[in-house]
């Protein structure tokens, strides 16, 4: 590693040096090339007047000195931008640098002199009038001087610049750190589904000593303690039986027979029993369960760049062989949760268009994943093979895709609501109709009876599979008119199979219950922000809401009285997008902020336990009794 170090550092010395020394000759070279201009321009006394408003100019090279003197400090100024990675091939963003600005100021005077006083030096024929007379114009002494002294400032200002910086990386390098600071981080190139490291604050800064209340020490007592000590020790001689004897008494008066000098407090004295013993066991208090603890932060943190932020789209989920996908563009991602490790299972081309909606089928090996082109492609993720693409389903982009068994249902922007079934060729077995804008939320109930579907227009509906399949006048079980904003967030309850809790977008910020077999709404909660999703605690009677402007968070709910248990906070964008584990523990939320965050919210399930054997009844043993 020390070898690799001073490798760089030889290396870094040697550009450093190849770099002052371009930009210094070229600096030396402008300014020669400026003095040179200054010495040859065309001077008031070598002009002649061929005509009363004609002039005659000779011709001087003061041009070309000109020119050339502009062309070198401008490959000076570039060589510098190159090397600290400057305005025009910005790569990192640099620390501020007070020479930097002034080099680049110096630099726009001293180009603007050399070029301007160059072309007006080579100007030829009609002379101006001035005051009635013909006058024929001559560059003016000093423009050329200025701006050859300009562009050598010009120079040594950038490498002193470029100096300074280099010597600053250098120390960052010596000090052998390799997490990057917070900004670093953001301007690096991010890799999908990498972990964020953040750096930690030391463990000893702004910290403080302790400080102990004193009035719990009795400083008599301690100064008696030690001097006494120390007079025992000192004349053993003196001590009598009788005397110790006196001593131990009146130290036991006195309340002096302890063992500490220094104390914070007393111990407190010892509870008096107000019942026996005998008759307090009757009396058992019954055993309390230990209150959960939340934790506020994320429990891990991956990049998520190129996710798209768009409200109506379902870009992430989490299947039941706990591996999580979520799109990326045109890329669709895959992290497997049990060892961390990501894999890329496919990217679209540009006629194919990005990714808008993906679902993982019950079986956790097969996904659907719903495309801008209105296709619908299976995929097999373990061996990264497309099975079939369902087409003619809709017209537009498939923004939400739902499975029930072997039917996946697929809702469109066209407002139409398909049922597929993927093991038949002619997969469209029904097709929904009572949307009028796109649908943007689908959710099959657990047992696949009822289908919850949310869409752009505010409505909610639920369809029951017998009365879409009947001759009824209408598909619909039930059409919910009450959400009064984009309807997307939909989670059914998982301890009771007719409780739907809804969502509304920015112009309704509310949960709605509804009651699916009655369409009854049950309760009505505005949350005061937009809700993006929902999700329903396995273990618990809890509902977790994720939202917009202006918190971006995820409320954690007590169900059914809807007080606020926790709220989680980190993301700095909308929290778009929600999926949860298999074991109903942990949380994953994608946001705006193009990052992924897991939350250990719903704690850890508990371990289901052994029923308790039943007492055998007497001769259970045996076949028959004689």
């Amino acid at each position: 590693m020390h070898k690799i170090r001073f490798i760089l550092e030889q290396y870094m010395e040697r550009k450093v040096l190849l770099v002052c020394c371009a930009v210094g000759l070229l600096g030396l070279l402008s300014a020669a090339a400026g003095f040179g201009a200054e010495s040859t321009r065309i001077k008031r006394s070598q002009v002649k007047f061929v005509s009363t408003s004609q002039c005659e100019y000779p011709d001087t090279p003061a041009f070309g000195l000109g020119v050339t003197a502009a062309v070198a400090l401008m490959l000076a100024q570039i060589i510098i931008n190159v090397s600290t990675g400057g305005n025009c091939c910005k790569r990192r963003p640099q620390p501020s640098n007070s020479n930097s600005t002034v080099a680049r100021f110096v630099f726009v005077i001293a180009f603007f002199l050399l070029l301007a006083g160059a072309a007006l030096n080579h100007r030829h024929g009609v002379g101006s009038m001035y005051a009635g007379n013909y006058d024929c114009y001559v560059v003016k002494p000093g423009v050329f001087a200025g701006g050859a002294l300009l562009s050598f400032a010009s120079a040594v200002l950038g490498i002193v610049y470029y100096v300074n910086l280099n010597s600053a990386k250098n120390s960052d390098m010596s000090c052998g750190g390799s997490m990057s600071s917070p900004s670093n981080l953001k301007s690096q190139s991010r890799c999908p589904l990498q972990e964020q490291f953040l750096q930690r604050k030391n463990s000893r800064e702004n910290l403080d000593r302790f400080i102990p209340n004193r009035s719990a020490m009795d400083f008599d007592f301690a100064n008696m303690m030690l001097t006494e000590g120390r007079k025992g020790k000192e004349n053993p001689a003196v001590s009598s039986p009788s005397r110790e004897a006196y001593r131990k008494q009146l130290a036991e008066a006195m309340n002096m027979n302890r063992s500490r000098i220094l104390a914070f407090k007393n111990k407190p004295p010892a509870p008096v029993e107000m019942f026996p013993r005998e008759f307090s066991s009757l009396q058992q208090d019954k055993p309390t369960k230990p209150r959960r603890h939340i934790p506020q932060t994320s429990e891990k943190t991956l990049d998520a760049p190129d996710l798209v932020d768009d409200y109506y789209l379902n870009l992430l989920d989490w299947g039941s062989c706990n591996v999580l996908a979520i799109a990326l563009a045109s890329t669709v991602y895959l992290w497997d949760a049990s060892h961390g490790s990501t894999s890329e299972l496919v990217t679209f081309e540009d006629g194919v268009g990005s990714v808008t909606s993906v679902s993982w089928a019950p079986d956790g090996r097969h996904i659907a994943i719903g495309l801008d082109s209105s296709e619908v492609q299976l995929w097999d993720s373990v061996a990264k093979k497309q099975l079939r693409t369902l087409r003619g389903c809709h017209r537009s982009r498939v923004g939400s895709l739902a499975w029930n068994n072997h039917i996946l249902t697929t809702g469109g922007m066209d407002g139409c609501i398909v049922n597929n079934d993927v093991r038949i060729r002619s997969h469209i077995v029904e097709t929904y109709r009572g949307h009028e804008q796109e649908v943007c939320g689908l959710k099959w109930s657990a047992s696949g009876q009822q289908l919850a579907s949310g869409g752009n227009d505010n409505l909610l509906h639920i369809w029951d599979r017998s009365v879409a399949s009947s001759n009824s006048p209408t598909q619909w079980l039930h059409r919910l008119e009450d959400h009064t904003a984009a309807v997307k967030a939909l989670a059914w309850c998982p301890f009771q199979g007719n409780l739907l809790a809804s969502g509304g977008g920015g112009g309704d910020r509310c949960i709605k219950f509804w009651n699916t077999h009655t369409g009854a709404c049950l309760n009505s909660v505005d949350t005061g922000s937009q809700v993006c999703a929902l999700l329903w605690n396995k273990n618990e009677r809890e509902l977790l809401s994720s939202h917009g402007f202006t918190q971006n968070q995820l409320t954690l709910w007590k169900y059914p009285s809807m007080a606020k248990i926790a709220e989680l906070t980190g993301h700095t964008s909308r929290v778009l997008y929600m999926a949860q584990s298999p074991d109903g523990c942990t949380v994953a939320s994608a946001a705006g902020d193009e990052t992924l965050r897991f939350w250990n919210v719903f704690g850890v399930p508990e371990v289901a336990k052994p029923a308790p054997k039943a007492n055998p009844e007497p001769f259970a043993h045996l076949n028959r009794i004689r």
